[in-house]
């Protein structure tokens, strides 16, 4: 077995393994917690009422539940999520849904219509919605690779073998792009050579975009570009936050841009650019649903027909049947060519690299797909999109967060390590964009040094901003010697420090006269001290005035904030720190500050690390170094 082949049948065994570790984790919830466990744990909904429903595009049923009791409980629901709706009074009335929204304490759901008629049952009784296994991701990648390895396809042979070797052949071959390019003037320099690199790639071009270098600018003047000479373009990500930013900005440039998705994860106010409203806002719709609705009932009148009736009732209801599959292909047939005239008029298609298996691309090949956040895209899941095209652009920071792995053997096998891990610094186009918009040069200065060899640059009115009335940009606030010891969560297995928030809060009381008005963010490592802020928050009428955010450094990625607290938790006489240590997430973090960055940690702890040497140390010479003290009462 050659080299490249050899380490693609590694991952189909990697993608076997975290598979297995989430089929095991469903199967261990289902089998170890109560139903009122799992509705305490977030996994459930229990008891719920059916607020509406509504047909969609597609054999599908939106229904909005609302959840009537443990509203206060955090729950792990999210758009794009397989769940099951169930009741309680009928354990053989339950079927799988997908959830298309969640809004506060309500949700809506997506179930097949031939599920339709048994909706009502749950109006009548004591009804939930679980989060369940899903494993059409795992089966997309499995397909994804098995492809990889069995193509025939020239370019995708050229990248296969150049990933497993990490060496790509880019030299000798010309592009049609290799001609004057006419730019927008609003990009920097290192912004226009990432075009000009981008276009002359034969095969493969990447982007690094490090925090606050306007990447996603950059990517939408490279789709411009590309579409003077390309009739479509490919545009993916990872994550659908990242797809709805890219479709948002191309729409804004007058770009006709179609969101596709299964009506999942898309911000409402982008919901005009999926295909499903593009089709409900055709004039064709209303005769499409009507068809729809005349279908279903017609099904509904042959259900009604008893048990004990004749042959003529029996001649009734097959033909009532019979009618009912008619209307259906019918409207599914005015539906396809609808939907396949709105795709094939658009010039970009954004999706998830998971969504790029939705049927309705299917028959469709691009000369370029561009892959952002490659940095968090699984390799399997890149793959997955590369194969609808010719050529991939990769635009990333793998100087930050890694791909989400749960299982530690997939690790081993190498489904963490990505695309831009293994070619950024061995192919001939890739690229940096190395002028950031975002940081005051004090808070910058560490990420700079130790993650990107001190090559960014800022302009000066950049690089001076501070928050009104306050010089010091980068604190660190250190709590040893105070007893704030972290506390563990046994049931989530995540750690809190309830004495760090409290500095924190005293830290926010003492400058509120200068943090009025300005955006806040308090970042932790750890879920449960973001569970246990949030909750101090919400009851809190000091800190109720001001504009706070908490989110873990996996949530905030991508975001920014004029002030970051991070609050690193980790405090005990062992000096344990766990995934501390993990030079990635502290870079997130300490990234997402515009003009005020203060870090609360406990040096002792920490200060037993080469990182957090490095860290403390850097912000003796360029910042403020203060301790908890200053913010005691005693």
């Amino acid at each position: 077995m050659s080299q490249d082949q050899n380490r693609y049948q590694t991952l189909l065994k990697a993608i076997d393994a975290e598979r297995k570790h989430d089929e095991a984790f469903f199967r261990s919830l289902n089998e170890s917690k109560t139903l009122q466990q799992k509705v305490n744990a977030g996994f459930m909904w229990y008891p719920i009422n059916i607020l509406r429903k509504s047909y969609t595009v597609g054999e599908y049923l939106e229904v909005e539940v609302q959840r009537i009791k443990n509203t206060e409980n955090s729950h792990r629901f999210s758009e794009g999520m397989a769940a099951s709706i169930f009741n309680v009074q009928d354990e053989k009335v339950t079927f799988k849904v997908v959830v298309s929204a969640v809004r506060g304490d309500k949700m809506r759901l997506l179930l097949h219509t031939d599920q339709a008629e048994k909706i009502d049952v749950f109006d009548r009784g004591l009804s939930g919605v679980e989060v369940i296994y899903d494993d059409k991701p795992y089966k997309v990648m499995e397909k994804a690779i098995k492809a990889v390895i069995e193509t025939k396809n020239e370019f995708h042979k050229i990248l296969r073998n150049g990933i497993a070797n990490r060496s790509l052949d880019q030299y000798g071959i010309q592009t049609e792009q290799n001609r004057t390019i006419d730019l927008r003037s609003d990009l920097n320099h290192s912004q226009k050579e990432a075009l000009k690199i981008c276009l002359s790639t034969p095969n493969l071009g990447i982007i690094h975009g490090p925090p606050g270098t306007g990447k996603t600018t950059t990517l939408v003047a490279l789709a411009e570009t590309l579409l003077k000479t390309e009739k479509r373009i490919l545009i993916c990500a990872s994550s659908n936050n990242a797809v709805d930013l890219l479709a948002e900005r191309l729409s804004i440039r007058g770009i006709s841009v179609l969101r596709v998705g299964n009506i999942t994860r898309i911000h409402d106010d982008l919901m005009h650019l999926t295909i499903e409203e593009k089709v409900r806002n055709h004039q064709e719709w209303n005769h499409i649903k009507k068809v729809k609705i005349q279908a279903h009932e017609t099904d509904k009148r042959a259900s009604q027909f008893k048990r004990n009736f004749g042959i003529e009732e029996r001649d009734d209801r097959r033909e009532l049947r019979k009618e009912a599959r008619e209307l259906r292909k019918w409207a599914m047939e005015l539906e396809d060519r609808l939907i396949e005239e709105i795709v094939l008029g658009s010039q970009v298609i954004t999706t998830t690299l998971i969504g790029v298996s939705n049927r309705i691309l299917n028959d469709l090949h691009f000369k370029t797909v561009i892959i952002d956040e490659a940095s968090q895209a699984l390799e399997p899941e890149c793959w997955n999109a590369i194969l609808k095209a010719d050529r991939v652009i990769l635009a990333g920071d793998h100087k930050q967060l890694p791909p989400t792995v749960k299982s530690s053997e997939a690790i081993k096998l190498g489904l963490e390590t990505t695309i831009l891990d293994i070619m950024t610094d061995n192919i001939m186009y890739s690229t940096m964009l190395n002028e950031q918009y975002r940081m005051n040069h004090k808070i910058l200065g560490f990420s700079n040094e130790k993650y990107y060899k001190n090559q960014l640059i800022s302009p000066p009115e950049v690089s001076q901003r501070t928050i009104r009335n306050d010089h010091l940009p980068l604190v660190f606030i250190d709590t040893a010697g105070c007893g704030f010891e972290e506390v563990i969560n046994v049931e989530h297995r995540s750690y809190a420090n309830h004495g760090e928030f409290f500095i924190i809060r005293e830290h926010l009381l003492a400058n509120r006269e200068n943090f009025l008005g300005i955006n806040i963010g308090i970042i932790s490592p750890y879920s449960e001290q973001v569970r246990y802020i949030r909750n101090q928050i919400s009851d809190d009428i000091d800190l109720k005035t001001m504009e706070i955010e908490v989110n873990s450094i996996d949530g905030f990625q991508g975001q920014e904030k004029e002030l970051i607290y991070i609050t690193l938790v980790r405090s005990n006489e062992t000096s344990e720190i766990g995934f501390l240590k993990d030079e990635r997430r502290l870079n997130v973090a300490m990234t997402r500050a515009q003009k005020k960055l203060v870090i609360v940690g406990d040096s002792a702890t920490l200060g037993q690390h080469p990182l957090y040497v490095g860290l403390i140390d850097h912000i003796n010479k360029e910042g403020h170094y203060d301790s908890a003290w200053n913010y005691m009462g005693y």
